[in-house]
This record gives C-alpha cells, structure tokens and sequence, in this order.
C-alpha cells in the first residue's frame, strides 16, 4: 500500500508537499483486537519524541496471513459522507430562512353600518417580515402596529377588497362586504303614503296602465319598483279617478316582452275610444339607451329584457309612443321612474362594461303634442330608491304630490307645472342627502290640470 497516497486523502489538499508529518509503526500479533491498545501506545510515544501537536493516530491497515484489509477506506467513506450531511444541514436551513408565506388578514366578513360615510378596522400580521402593506382599490392604507383602518363612502350595500403583501411579495387577498343601513331619523321625517287622501270624481273615460319591474330575469333588481306600481294603481283609482275595471296592473312576470306588447296591441285597443279616453300610464324599472350615436335611442326594458340586445327584446320608447297615439286617444299622461345611464337605483350597473351611458340628443322632439311625460330624472341622472321610505324617490313624491300637497296655491286644481315644482324641489333635496344629482323634468303643456279635487 503507498500509505502516503492513502493517507494524504483524509486531508483537504492531496499535495503531500503541504502534508505535515507522518510516522508509520507496524505490530505483529494474533489479532487485530489484540494489538490495537499496543498500535496506540507506540503512536503515543512517538508524538513525545517528535514532540508532535495536535493530529491523529490511525491504524491504516491490517494482515492475517496473505489477507489484507485497507482500514483507512471506510474511515474516508464516513469523512465523505459526514461533508455529504453537513452540505444538506445547510441547504435545508437556507430553504427555512426564505419566506413564502402571505400575510394574515384579521378583519370581519360583513359590517352592517349606520351612514353612507364609514370607517371600518382590522389586524394584518406576517411571522416573517416586519413590513406589511396593505391596498384598497390601488390606495396604501397606513399600517400602525399591525392595525389598519379603512375610511370609505358609498349610497348603498357594497364590497371591498383588501390586499395585504409583506416585503418579500407574499400577498394575500380579502373582500368585506358592507350592508348600508342608515338610521332611522330620515324615516321618521317622511310621512307615510295615503292614497285615499285625496279622492275625484270617477270618469269612466279615463284608462290606467301601471307596470312595476323590481325583479328581472337577467338584470340587477329596480327596487321597491313593485311598491310602487302597486301604490299607483290606488292613487289612479282615488286623486285621478280612474275606475277599477279601467286599470291593468302588470308587475315582474307578467310585464315581460310578450306581456306588455299583448296589453299594447290588444287591452289598450279594445279600451281606448279615439278622441275621448284621457290614458295616464305609470311606468316604473329600468331604461337604457342604446351606444349608437346619432342613431341613440331610448328603451325600456321588460322583466325578461336583455341589455345587450335592445332592438330584439326590449321595447323602445319611440315605437312606444307611436304604439299609442295610433290609437287616437285624447290625451296621454305618462309618469317615468326610469333612467337610461345604464345604473340601477341601487347605483349598480346594467351593463357588462360597468361604464355609464352619455345620452348625446335631446329626446323630446318625437313627443306627440296631447303627450305630457312626467321623467325621474334628467337624460343622463340616476334615477334613486328612497330606502327609508320603501319607494323609488321620484315615485314617492309624485303620490305625495297627488295627496294635494302639490296644490302650491291651493285652489283645488293640480297643473304640470305646480308637480313638477314639487317634485323638483323635494326629489333633488332629497337625492342630494344621498350624494347625487336628480331633477325630474316635464314634456307637455304646463298648465294643464292634472287633478281637480273639492
């Protein structure tokens, strides 16, 4: 055996130059057992004689008769496979060390708040970083302590998505749902609606046609549009004078596409006598105005309408007109609690893109002149819901008006304009209190008496 060559492979460098020294002692002895202590104890003096520091004393090798066995070999394997455990203990401590963890966001599922302007708090933690920063809607929210607060403004129920990433990127998401309900004081305020208030004289020539579309098949709901409907037909019946018999209810899934138009084709022709019935129609639920430009136009859309295909399955307000008038009525008066920007009374989008529609014309030029069309809302205002009052705001008012307290001079007579008045003053203060823009406006002669009451 060349022990030089062997025992130069315990060291880190192989250059036998750079080895310090070595002394080789042999023992000859029954056994290997045996002469160990001896092997030992030689090795012992000669690290005195040489006065030797430090080092090792090995036995490299051992023979019984003409058999050999390299005792050095099994001592490198173990010296190669205790670097071999080290380079692992290592490895995995590193993988330890990296954080791959998100953050952890502490904060209730849904807050039931009392104000359209709130605030909300939670808790956001990471084990392996000190920085957590926290996003709402691409705005950083300032984190003190691992507590964050949330300062936000919204008129109805709404969601808000909170985003939470540490200094190593790890990010973690939550929505919190927020339920609007506002305190009672503005309920108190309002009075509530009492369509036997005001009672006129039955006309067997006047004919009601009251549609209410709260719950659609494939849009966002109108609320309290039902509500409403139901509570005109009452006032139709009482401060307009319209007989029972003369007044067709059509609410959800009776006022679809097909059940409008049956009632347009067929009810009001069978009804109206030209140049004698006085029709008053009542329509509340969502409008919409189509993207085409020039070629803009407004429709309102059935239980079963279908925002995307307007031509097809709605009914457009044109056609809706020119439906009527051929039947020659007397006069026409028409309450909208309708927009056409494309939102809901809740503020929620009709459309897929979520962009708000610009009504770019005027619309008033295709009215029939023994029209007068009472709208919510101008062309491109929201038309809003009176949560409080369980109504939409316009329709509210407008029944209220109809109570008499839009007789401004109190001579018995209710004229368009002296309604619109009303409705103008108290739907815009009443639509400011939730943050937004409503003025109902009028097509039609303006001094003409709507109700006369004794």
């Amino acid at each position: 055996m060349n022990y030089e060559k062997e025992m130069s492979k315990i060291t880190k460098n192989p250059n036998l130059k750079k080895v310090g020294r070595f002394d080789f002692r042999f023992r000859f002895g029954g056994s290997l057992s045996g002469m160990k202590p001896y092997a030992f104890e030689d090795c012992e003096k000669s690290r005195k004689k040489y006065k030797l520091s430090g080092g090792e004393c090995i036995i490299v090798e051992s023979r019984i008769g003409d058999k050999f066995t390299n005792l050095l070999e099994p001592r490198l394997k173990d010296k190669n496979k205790e670097k071999t455990l080290v380079t692992q203990k290592k490895i995995k401590i590193n993988k330890k060390s990296l954080d791959k963890d998100p953050p952890i966001i502490v904060i209730k599922d849904t807050f039931n708040v009392k104000s359209s302007n709130f605030e909300i708090s939670g808790k956001v933690s990471d084990e392996g970083s000190k920085l957590v920063y926290v996003k709402v809607a691409g705005q950083d929210i300032p984190v003190n302590n691992g507590k964050f607060k949330i300062k936000k403004y919204s008129p109805s129920d709404t969601e808000i998505k909170i985003t939470a990433i540490d200094e190593w990127g790890n990010e973690a998401t939550k929505i919190v749902k927020i339920i609007i309900k506002e305190d009672q004081n503005t309920a108190k305020l309002l009075e509530p609606l009492n369509p036997l208030a005001l009672k006129t004289k039955a006309n067997e020539n006047k004919l009601a046609l009251v549609i209410g579309i709260e719950n659609y098949s494939d849009l966002v709901k109108a609320t309290y549009a039902n509500n409403d409907a139901q509570y005109f037909k009452e006032y139709a019946k009482n401060s307009l004078g319209v007989k029972k018999e003369n007044i067709k209810l059509l609410t959800d899934e009776k006022a679809t596409f097909i059940g409008i138009n049956k009632v347009l084709k067929k009810w009001l022709k069978s009804k109206i006598i030209p140049n004698k019935t006085e029709l008053v129609i009542f329509y509340a639920g969502h409008g919409l105005a189509t993207q085409d430009g020039d070629k803009q136009d407004l429709y309102l859309l059935p239980q079963d309408g279908d925002a995307d295909l307007l031509s097809i399955s709605s009914i457009s307000r044109n056609s809706f007109f020119e439906e009527i008038n051929n039947l020659n009525p007397k006069s026409v008066t028409i309450f909208f609690d309708a927009c056409y920007s494309g939102t809901s009374r809740d503020n929620k989008s009709l459309l897929a893109s979520s962009r708000p529609i610009k009504i770019l014309k005027e619309t008033d030029n295709n009215i029939p002149e023994n029209f007068t069309i009472f709208s919510a809302s101008q062309l491109n205002q929201i038309s809003s819901g009176l949560k409080n009052g369980e109504h939409g705001i316009f329709s509210y008012y407008l029944m209220k008006g109809m109570e008499g307290t839009a007789d401004i001079n109190k001579d018995k007579k209710i004229t368009n304009n002296e309604l619109l008045k009303y409705l103008d003053l108290n739907v815009s203060k009443s639509a400011a209190e939730w943050g937004r823009e409503q003025n109902p406006s009028l097509a039609g002669d303006p001094d003409k008496v709507l109700i006369s009451y004794r």
